[in-house]
Parts: C-alpha cells; structure tokens; sequence
C-alpha cells in the first residue's frame, strides 16, 4: 500500500511541477509582445522589459481619454486620403515615464480582412500619436509601469471618421 502511495504523492509533484512551469512561461511570454526593433524603434526604452502588462489591466490612459484623443487628432487628420475603407489598429507601449513607442500596426477591410496601406500615410498616423503628449503610465501606490496600449482609426469614404 505504501508503494501505491509513494507512486501517487511522486506523480502529483510532476503534474504540480510541470502546470507551474506552463504558467509561468504562460505569464512571461504573452500572445501579441512587441519585441524590440532598433531599426524601427529607434531609441525607445521600456523600464522593465520583462513586464508589460496590457492597459486594461492597468490604469494607463490619456489625460482626458479617448475622447481628447480624438479631439486633438481628428481634426488635424482630415486631410490624409485613404484608399480602402476599414481599421488601422495601432498597438504601442507607454512606457513608465508616458512616452509612447514600439509602434505595430494592423490594417483590415470592411470585411476584417488584411489590406496594406501605404507606409507613408501610417507614419503620418503614428506621428500624429506621437504628438499626444499626456500619457498616463500605468501606476500603483509605489511605482510607474510600462503597459501595452491599443487605438483604432476607423476609414470610411476615404478619410479617418473616427478614432477609439
């Protein structure tokens, strides 16, 4: 009997060991991180490279939130022509200090599927958010943090109509 309990308590503390390690590298190596790019990054820095959390898990946000977003943008974008209706999704880090960088973008159709846009008209979009200069990083009672933040501009008859 004592065997059979031995084998039990052994296999349990494998399956223990071996969901820890799945959870850790679940936690550690989320779905969607932004690597760093020199090339394309310049010199954007994060804190803390190992934790970036998404913002709505934090408190990241623009001073006056989206909706400023929105009214310190769309007025100034009305003049940038697109071909194609659809999504440009931007998705950035605010960093512990509310600088913004590492930028990734996804553009779809009105049908969510991929189109590309012309990289001229996207680095007029993501000077435009570079522009923005009230982040909020993301914070508790002790620190600042670095956290993932995501913005859509959404393309119809030809032009940006509205940005969340």
């Amino acid at each position: 009997m004592k065997s059979k309990t031995n084998i039990f308590l052994l296999l349990s503390a494998v399956l223990a060991v071996v969901i820890t390690g799945w959870i850790y590298y679940q936690m550690s190596h989320s779905i969607g991180e932004l690597s760093s790019n020199p090339e394309i990054d310049g010199d954007f820095k994060v804190c803390d490279e190992d934790k970036i959390p998404n913002y709505y898990s934090m408190d990241t946000d623009y001073e006056g939130g989206k909706k400023a977003i929105k009214n310190e943008l769309l007025s100034n974008l009305q003049n940038l022509k697109f071909e194609d209706s659809g999504l440009i999704t931007f998705r950035f880090i605010v960093n512990c200090e509310g600088e913004i960088g590492r930028f990734r973008t996804q553009s779809t159709d009105l049908k969510l599927e991929k189109i590309e846009i012309d990289s001229e008209k996207l680095k007029t979009l993501e000077n435009a958010l570079v522009s923005l200069k009230k982040w909020n990083p993301a914070k508790n009672e002790f620190n600042s943090y670095d956290s993932y933040y995501v913005l859509n501009f959404k393309i119809r008859d030809n032009r940006v109509v509205d940005i969340f």
